[in-house]
């Protein structure tokens, strides 16, 4: 007779499933990747047989596995993976060791190109930003590329310019731009995506050996594991690297489900024969989910288009941001609308990253010319927003009303709260950048995200600085009023990324019949205090569909 015991149970500490039926259980049974019965604990060990694995929970709490709505695992593995030069200041709090890291890599490899990710100069007080003539007097003869924590800007000397060919008569990508001095010459600088990217391949050098990309994507996704994670997006996938991430996929072991959104480009809307694959299910380990437009850019190098000014300071000074109109957009009102109508014709649900209140309500507009042109098609895509600083609650509410989606990035109150409030746009900003009770309050199935490599993959940090919206490194709250509770932070990175990603009914819950998606926390988060999370209740656990993918 065959053996219809699970392989799988997990009981002795609360099971926090996220589904509104029953939120709590007490022991959970899984059989071939997939939940079989939550529930009881005198239940649900009743199922088990001669080769059923039972777990002793040991009061440790048992929730979905976290879902990353917006990641870059892609670029984790090119930016960060080691023997990456790391610079970010989250690893080197100091400018002058940023610095002196930088110089080091250099040294070590006299010849060969150099990329440093994550220098932040307003994180890292005493940082001097690069220049085309430093970076010379550094590597004089190979290609040294330094690139800011948030992705959005990066500097190069004479080397990497030659060798991505930038000339003064290089025309800036689209949506993107390479800055020049007074008589035309590029002066190394690169602002928002394409132009960052050119910098970018110069220096990739053997990461892109198919051995030493797929080594990097492993580790990577381990570290999504190590946090939790059993999803996440992919945004803003270069369609060359798909192949690679068809092969993580498939390669035994494989420590996370990746979808990505691939980067929406011109020239990808012109293609008249692209058409969205459509979702995958969740027992793929990989699929393509949509197309990722960047609006806008940071407010940390002062490129986001809102209706209200940066204070005068020396950091605001130093990016010669005092000022913010239509201009910081990326792309036109009318390119964004075209872009929007031709990739939602083709069928790809969009993303699109903004921040400025001016950019948001330009991307609404083009949504809500997008869903006129086909009423209902967008809603049905669940069209979504990333980050969302600026944003009003009138705004939130007009998105939900589109049927929209939004994902908010809580660690720049984490990290950067108190830059907001001192150096960039005053207290009262602050208080509301990432309103996500506003979001939350207008209808929206909020998630939060980690932004890959711009913060730390942390999704409990996220939840915690949800409900506290405290910056730990001076204990300052900014914004009590755009608190959520933890049952709504718990699920804004379960249940709600989940359905962002077409993959509800799926995973992001613990029900009978979904993905055997786990994270096993140290201690039941409801019994630690909310600034505490991360720490005293930290992932001890991972199962991507039953499967053990990571364990302190």
């Amino acid at each position: 007779m065959r053996d219809t015991a699970p392989d799988l149970i997990l009981t002795g500490g609360p099971v926090l499933t996220m589904d509104p039926a029953r939120p709590r259980a007490e022991a959970l049974a899984v059989s071939g990747g997939v939940i079989r019965a939550v529930g009881d604990r005198a239940r649900v060990t009743a199922l088990r047989g001669p080769r059923t694995e039972v777990v002793d929970l040991a009061g440790r709490a048992l929730l979905p596995g976290f879902v990353e709505a917006h990641g870059h695992p892609v670029m984790m593995a090119l930016a960060v993976a080691p023997p990456a030069v790391d610079v970010r200041p989250f690893t080197v709090p100091a400018g002058a060791a940023t610095a002196a890291r930088i110089r080091a890599a250099v040294a070590a490899a006299p010849g060969t190109p150099v990329c440093a990710y994550g220098i932040d100069p307003l994180l890292q007080r005493d940082l001097r930003l690069p220049t085309r003539q430093s970076l010379d007097a550094l590597s004089p003869d190979a290609s040294l590329v330094v690139v800011a924590n948030s992705g959005h800007a990066a500097w190069a000397n004479t080397a990497a310019l030659r060798a991505s060919r930038i000339t003064r008569d290089t025309p800036d990508p689209a949506g993107a731009r390479f800055l020049r001095d007074a008589d035309g010459e590029p002066t190394g600088e690169a602002h928002e995506g394409g132009a960052v990217e050119a910098l970018l391949w110069v220096v990739a050098g053997d990461r892109l050996e198919p051995a030493n990309l797929a080594a990097a994507l492993d580790w990577a996704y381990a570290e999504h594991a190590r946090a939790g994670i059993t999803t996440a997006a992919d945004m803003a996938t270069e369609p060359s690297f798909v192949p690679a991430l068809r092969a993580a996929a498939a390669r035994p072991g494989a420590a996370l489900r990746v979808r990505s959104y691939l980067i929406g480009t011109p020239e990808l809307a012109a293609d008249p024969g692209r058409r969205f694959p459509g979702h995958a299910p969740a027992r793929e380990l990989f699929g393509v989910s949509g197309m990722k437009l960047w609006a806008d850019g940071t407010a940390w190098q002062g490129t986001i288009a809102t209706s209200f000014p940066f204070l005068d300071s020396a950091a605001t000074r130093a990016m010669e941001a005092l000022r913010c109109s239509h201009t910081p957009m990326n792309h036109t009102p009318e390119e964004l609308a075209g872009l929007v109508a031709a990739f939602t014709a083709q069928g790809y649900p969009m993303a699109c990253h903004v921040h400025g209140d001016i950019t948001f309500e330009a991307v609404l507009d083009a949504y809500a010319r997008a869903e006129a042109a086909d009423p209902g098609r967008l809603r049905a895509m669940r069209p979504r927003m990333e980050h969302c600083g600026a944003v009003t609650p009138a705004q939130y509410r007009r998105a939900a009303g589109l049927g929209a989606t939004v994902s908010l990035f809580m660690d720049h109150i984490r990290w950067w709260g108190d830059v907001l409030a001192d150096d960039l746009f005053g207290a009262e900003v602050a208080a509301r950048w990432m309103a996500v009770r506003s979001a939350w309050d207008a209808g929206h199935r909020v998630s939060l995200h980690n932004d890959g490599i711009c913060s730390p993959t942390d999704p409990l940090a996220s939840v915690a600085t949800a409900l506290t919206r405290r910056t730990p490194a001076s204990g300052r709250v900014h914004g009590t009023a755009e608190r959520l509770t933890l049952d709504e932070a718990l699920r804004a990175v379960t249940a709600n990324p989940a359905w962002q990603l077409h993959l509800d009914g799926e995973i992001g819950m613990l029900r009978p019949g979904m993905r055997a998606d786990l994270a096993v926390l140290a201690r039941d988060p409801y019994t630690v205090p909310p600034e505490l999370l991360p720490d005293e209740a930290a992932v001890t656990a991972t199962y991507l569909g039953g499967r053990p993918t990571w364990s302190r």
